[in-house]
């Protein structure tokens, strides 16, 4: 099951809080599939299929083909006041 540590939520919820987005909102990641690589977004929403995430406050909507791809992975994030990130451990 796709899991996201603390850090990850509290930057998905800072992200969101940022964007000014409604408090249903979160992380929506999904494949690509022209060049079958991962790619993110913030959503108002989940879509009606997306497998919901959620974590302290914060949420991460994963498209079917994102959620089988991620099942065994964890959202991390690198927080730091000049730069953070996110990335992907398994």
């Amino acid at each position: 099951m796709f899991q996201m540590t603390p850090d990850a939520a509290m930057l998905v919820r800072d992200l969101t809080d940022r964007a000014q987005s409604s408090a249903g909102a979160g992380l929506r990641i999904v494949v690509d599939p022209l060049h079958d690589s991962l790619s993110m977004h913030i959503a108002t929403s989940p879509a009606a299929d997306d497998v919901v995430v959620t974590r302290d406050g914060a949420n991460v909507f994963l498209s079917p083909s994102a959620a089988h791809r991620l099942h065994r992975r964890t959202l991390r994030a690198d927080l730091s006041p000049a730069r953070s990130s996110f990335f992907l451990d398994s």
